[in-house]
């Protein structure tokens, strides 16, 4: 005799999974990235216009249901399989996917939030030293924030659970829900499989930032984008046909968007501007990207000594700053009125620690097998590193040598005061450490010294007493119309990394070292603080606020170019050392910055900013490009908004960014036919031949 399957109706599981991911997504996405109005740290997306996002939203519910149905579909299959009861089969298919959820926010997405969204999770878990470690850090700055979102979760879990288990009951009446026949369920999915692939696909170039979101920021768009990008990768040399930029080569592994391109062999390899030719390159700048990252082997008659001091998310305006008529960094200002030179064009080319921090010492935009320290070491210096966070956290120990040529490292990791194994600690307690070390340091040998201050690094609450403001802003706290509490945050924790300075300066002079040694300080980028209305973070854009550094030499012997960047440290301290002693000038031929955003050999778009303020930029993905200036007015062309300063204003004051946004007197222009454009052909080309050298 045989048995019936059980009956599993799978309307109403598919109804409330489809309803409950896509709200899920929405709320998790605006909590983490604000991407409805914008005030995500270190995100760039935004969708403000209704328009926008009905279609973002759309586009989430469209995925949403292809692989709810999927799921639900699937699950209930085994069910029948397995004969299981439709009671059973449903709760386990709606648990299954809510821990599916729950893991992929907890995980994923809050680990990310806390340690910056604009990182990939397993990418940035191994440049700190491994997930455990993350974890450590993360519970360092954000232990309240952790404990609350976990004991939400267990609330939650707990609610939902009860919640299906009363929904999933047997009941006497059959729901309208209920009678939704299964054909019509997999009918429904397949079309919004259909859509789904469409969307991630055909679609996507249209609605580049749909995409970028959906696929990196949402599970169900991180599944599409798979399918859809490894199912065209037919080549398997890692894009696909419907990669941004595309791959228009799909069965040839060594040409797609991004390869090197060879020089002169006839063949263009990264499917821009046809083949590259050496030829189309100047040679000044060819020779100065071919001395990038070499080491100097020279031995010198100067034997002076080098400081090198980083300074975390320093806006250059901070240098001027005030609060209530108090300078944010009246150190530095001294110091520079002793005779330090101010270098008021100073940029990084990306702006993010880990990249200034191994450009400064390498002098190249990639890392390479040598760089100062051990320049220095070979040159028989003593190399000592004091540093704000732990060297391990981004690989810097080894980045930048010192775990092969450094004499003295001194870390979190090594510092007494640190009772509390902190990843990072304040400034001022890590010039504690330094004074030590230069009260008994022997000067009859040359020291190569950097120090690494961290006090200014999101979310500006480093364990320092309240100066320029009477307290420090929350967290949960930091939105565009809170920002007057914001920037005395961020001011307060700068003013108390200028304190320190003040006593590096100090301590050197006291040792007798000062006046024989050259000492540059540079912080590694800037910190937009909603001078925009939205934008918080840095990395995130190529704009002046998050790349414009803060710097000053004191001692140079040889002239200074009008602009520089972290990669050009490492080859103006030796040409500084070949150089007889002079009062320095600075140069009136300067090479533009080359910025660009993502990693260095895949990112989204390069620029180059020029010394007369403009910029022009091209982004890979959209073959587009437009020209930033000051200095005339094109067609199209639209004014970037920013929010005066608030330093004076009272702290309570609550901003409506409506209202407050004024011009910058910045112009933004479209630039017609990019690839014809003399100055973008110039930086595609100096951008391949670094790519190129940098593989060969």
């Amino acid at each position: 005799m045989s048995v019936d399957k059980p009956l599993i109706r799978p309307g109403r599981i598919f109804v409330v999974l489809w309803a409950f991911t896509v709200l899920v997504e929405l709320v998790s996405l605006q909590i983490r990235l604000a991407i409805f109005g914008g005030t995500g740290w270190l995100t760039n997306i935004k969708f403000a216009t209704l328009g926008s996002q009905i279609g973002f939203s759309a586009a989430l519910t469209v995925l949403c249901a292809a692989l709810c149905g999927l799921w639900t579909i699937c699950f209930i299959g085994f069910g029948r399989l397995f004969r299981a009861s439709a009671e059973k089969t449903l709760r386990r298919c709606a648990t299954g996917w809510i821990v599916i959820l729950a893991l992929d926010l907890i995980l994923r997405h809050k680990v990310g939030e806390l340690l910056g969204n604009a990182f990939d999770f397993f990418e940035f878990a191994t440049g700190v030293g491994g997930v455990w470690r993350m974890l450590e850090q993360a519970f360092q700055w954000y232990g309240d924030v952790i404990a609350i979102v976990v004991v939400s979760v267990i609330v939650v879990g707990v609610a939902t659970y009860f919640f299906f288990k009363w929904f999933f009951k047997p009941r006497d009446k059959i729901s309208a829900l209920d009678k939704i026949p299964k054909a019509v369920v997999t009918g429904f999915t397949v079309a919004m499989f259909i859509a789904g692939l469409l969307i991630m696909s055909v679609f996507a170039p249209r609605m580049p930032d749909v995409q970028k979101v959906l696929a990196n920021e949402t599970i169900v768009g991180a599944v599409f984008n798979v399918i859809v990008n490894v199912g065209t990768d037919f080549d398997r040399d890692g894009y696909g046909a419907f990669d941004l930029p595309p791959d228009d080569m799909p069965f040839d592994a060594s040409i797609h968007p991004h390869a090197p391109d060879n020089p002169d062999d006839g063949i263009d390899q990264d499917l821009i501007l046809g083949d590259f030719s050496i030829s189309s390159l100047p040679e000044q700048t060819k020779k100065r990207i071919d001395a990038q990252g070499t080491p100097n082997n020279q031995s010198y008659v100067d034997r002076r000594n080098v400081v090198i001091v980083l300074m975390e998310s320093v806006r250059y305006d901070m240098l001027d700053a005030t609060v209530d008529g108090q300078y944010v960094m009246p150190e530095m200002r001294k110091f520079i009125e002793r005779g330090a030179v101010r270098v008021d064009q100073a940029f990084a080319s990306r702006g993010f620690t880990q990249n200034s921090v191994t450009q400064t010492l390498s002098g190249s935009y990639f890392e390479t097998e040598t760089t100062l320290v051990d320049d220095f070491k070979s040159l028989g210096y003593h190399t000592a590193v004091f540093n704000g966070e732990s060297l391990l956290d981004e690989g810097f120990d080894k980045s930048c040598g010192w775990n092969r040529s450094g004499d003295t490292i001194v870390d979190p990791r090594n510092i007494a005061a640190n009772i509390y194994h902190h990843q990072s600690v304040p400034a001022r307690v890590l010039m504690d450490e330094a004074e030590k070390f230069l009260d008994n340091y022997d000067t009859s040998k040359p020291l190569f010294l950097y120090v690494f201050y961290q006090d200014p690094h999101f979310p500006y609450q480093q364990d320092n007493p309240p100066v320029l403001t009477d307290r420090e802003i929350r967290r949960s706290e930091i939105t565009a119309q809170t920002r007057p509490r914001l920037w005395r945050t961020y001011a307060n924790q700068v003013y108390h990394l200028d304190m320190a300075a003040g006593r590096l300066i100090r301590a050197l002079d006291e040792k007798k070292m000062l006046d024989n040694s050259l000492v540059i300080f540079i912080s590694d980028h800037g910190e937009s603080l909603f001078d925009d209305g939205y934008l918080l973070g840095h990395g995130i854009a190529i704009q002046d606020t998050m790349t414009h550094a803060v710097m000053t030499i004191w001692g140079a012997h040889h002239d200074i170019p009008v602009l520089m960047t972290h990669a050009d440290i490492r080859q103006f301290i030796f040409d500084d050392f070949g150089s007889k002693p002079k009062k320095p000038e600075f140069t009136d031929k300067a090479h533009p910055i080359m910025q660009y955003i993502g990693s260095t050999t895949v990112p989204s778009a390069i620029s180059q900013r020029f010394a007369d303020g403009s910029r022009i930029t091209w982004e890979f993905a959209s073959h587009s490009a437009w020209r930033e200036t000051t200095m005339a007015s094109f067609p199209n062309q639209k004014e970037k908004m920013l929010m005066p300063q608030h330093g004076n204003v009272s702290v309570d004051t609550k901003i409506d960014v409506a209202q407050s946004l004024e011009p910058s007197g910045i112009i933004r222009s479209p630039i017609d036919n990019p690839l014809e454009d003399p100055m973008v052909q110039n930086m595609i080309h100096e951008w391949e031949y670094m790519q190129w050298k940098h593989w060969n």
